[in-house]
């Protein structure tokens, strides 16, 4: 990929991504009402995150515009997060049975905000910090 489609890339993003170290994330799609759904399912590594989305390691193909349930767990924090999300990209890893999958938060309960808005400060500060360090 030439750096003129990385730039057009960066533009098109709302939310600035960060790295979430040693994360997993759980999906199903849904099939029961939205009340009864709890995210179970799959175990996949958590690539990055934004305020508006992530990134995840499948090795299934989901097709963009398909609904998923997500489970977020950070072991930095305590507890877990949910969201639910739409499917806007997903791309085979050469050489591997798996796929790099991009999705759009589309509903987050107060307490997933919250911390989600806390991992994004804290990585923000430890960057921050670990650039001021360099000589």
């Amino acid at each position: 990929m030439d750096s003129e489609v990385r730039a057009k890339q960066a533009d098109r993003r709302r939310h600035p991504r960060f790295p979430v170290p040693n994360s997993e994330v759980y999906y199903s799609t849904p099939s029961l009402p939205v009340y009864l759904r709890t995210p179970r399912g799959q175990k996949c590594p958590l690539v990055n995150m934004s305020a508006g989305g992530l990134q995840f390691i499948s090795d299934t193909y989901l097709p963009p515009g398909r609904k998923v349930s997500l489970l977020v767990h950070v072991p930095a924090f305590l507890g877990r997060m949910i969201f639910r999300a739409r499917v806007i990209w997903s791309k085979k890893v050469p050489n591997k049975k798996a796929y790099r999958t991009g999705v759009e938060f589309t509903r987050m309960d107060r307490e997933s905000r919250s911390k989600l808005t806390t991992i994004r400060r804290d990585i923000a500060f430890r960057t921050d910090k670990a650039k001021q360090r360099r000589p």
